[in-house]
């Protein structure tokens, strides 16, 4: 029997658990530890952390009135005048899976460097890696651990973390994180086996995702999952500009897949129907009856995005295995970028 894809199903799978795990580990590394914002906050990472940075700068805009804003590490380290204000004491939060990409680390010297008085904050999976003991609050999360390449846990244990990290900021409880793995294993349970079937379904030649606010970075990380995994066409949209080109695209090989929200959903239901109008097939997974995949929660509508991304990369795994391809160890990639 083959073990093609081991590692990645059972990490995919155990999403809910280590959720769980992260939350107790942050209850202990978070208590009582109020943190300042300073000026700003700049979020960063590489690779599949840019796209959960990109997510929380927009969450950050929804729930303070801090400015934010993410980067590329790679910027921070190559372009830091173009990166970071002058005259300012920003807070950089750091996110990477391994804690050892060369870009992370680089960052993080020249942000000291640049901003002598600015502070950092690293959010990663191994305490014995450089980027541990590089932050003025580093948070480790070994839950979020793997033996594949493309993250799946990891990615949603570092959400975990950087979730709490923003509550943290503004002043709120993290108890409400607790929820979540209750609500995913429920989503999981009833939906998984129908992502699988999706996956493995060759009418699909094409996947574009979509969505609005802080969910554009979760719909860019589920477009780079189905990259790597399966090397298939893939691009992640905002809802409503999908419709300022993008569309031109679709076709009846195309599944056009919607992150929902409770916030605009009219709109993205919207654009929806207006895909299948065209020709494609389209697939809303969300906190609203109307999505195909939904789930009921008392969550706020910020908080419930991760429960979408164990059924997005089950689609991405489905198809890998369906093409024959290996989606513990994608073409071209390794586990860490060191330079």
């Amino acid at each position: 029997m083959s073990n093609r894809g081991f590692h990645t199903w059972n990490e995919l799978c155990s999403q809910p658990m280590a959720w769980q795990q992260a939350h107790t580990d942050l209850q202990a590394q978070l208590a009582d530890k109020p943190i300042a914002p300073g000026s700003h906050i700049i979020w960063s990472g590489c690779g599949s952390p840019f796209y959960l940075a990109t997510s929380m700068a927009r969450m950050t805009q929804q729930f303070s009135d801090v400015p934010s804003m993410a980067l590329p590490a790679s910027e921070i380290w190559c372009n830091p005048e173009a990166s970071v204000p002058r005259n300012a004491k920003p807070t950089l939060i750091l996110l990477s899976r391994s804690g050892s990409t060369t870009e992370v680390l680089r960052a993080a010297e020249r942000f000291r460097t640049q901003v002598p008085h600015g502070k950092i904050i690293t959010i990663s999976c191994y305490a014995e890696r450089p980027l541990a003991q590089m932050g003025d609050i580093n948070i480790v999360l070994p839950s979020g651990q793997e033996q594949s390449i493309a993250q799946t846990r990891a990615f949603t244990v570092l959400q975990m973390g950087a979730m709490a990290v923003l509550l943290r900021i503004i002043g709120q409880s993290i108890a409400d994180l607790g929820q979540i793995p209750t609500v995913a294993s429920r989503v999981i349970d009833q939906y998984q086996q129908q992502c699988v079937a999706i996956g493995a379904d060759s009418r699909y030649q094409q996947f574009f995702f979509l969505g609005s606010g802080l969910r554009y970075g979760l719909a860019s990380e589920a477009s780079l999952k189905m990259k790597e995994m399966s090397l298939t066409i893939s691009e992640p949209f905002h809802h409503m500009e999908f419709r300022h080109g993008p569309q031109s695209m679709v076709d009846e090989k195309t599944l056009v897949i919607s992150l929902g929200s409770l916030t605009t959903n009219a709109q993205e239901q919207a654009v929806l129907a207006d895909m299948r109008a065209l020709g494609g097939h389209t697939l809303a997974i969300g906190p609203t009856t109307d999505c195909d995949m939904h789930w009921q929660s008392s969550l706020p509508d910020a908080l419930q995005g991760i429960i979408a991304l164990p059924l997005l990369q089950s689609i991405a795994y489905s198809r890998s295995f369906s093409r024959g391809l290996d989606p513990d160890n994608p073409h071209n990639l390794n586990a860490v970028v060191v330079l």
